[in-house]
């Protein structure tokens, strides 16, 4: 028999502790966005070690995703 693996997506709060762990991208995100909304703080979504994305709060209830791969816009 094979063992389970372990989902490899998990959001971690503000102070860093592993929230919950997810098997899609998908998932993960939506639930990261979820928790900033409702608790009004930044949440990581890692694959691994490694920081994926920002869910990060910006009004109450609300909550944007963070990528960091989006450059300012010249203005």
């Amino acid at each position: 028999m094979t063992k389970a693996k372990r989902p490899p997506y998990g959001i971690c709060d503000s102070k860093g502790l592993t929230v919950s762990r997810f098997h899609t991208r998908f998932m993960a995100t939506k639930s990261a966005l979820s928790w900033a909304a409702q608790k009004g703080q930044s949440v990581a979504i890692r694959r691994g070690r490694i920081i994926v994305a920002w869910a990060r709060p910006f009004g109450p209830g609300e909550a944007r995703l963070d990528e960091g791969h989006t450059p300012e816009l010249a203005l």
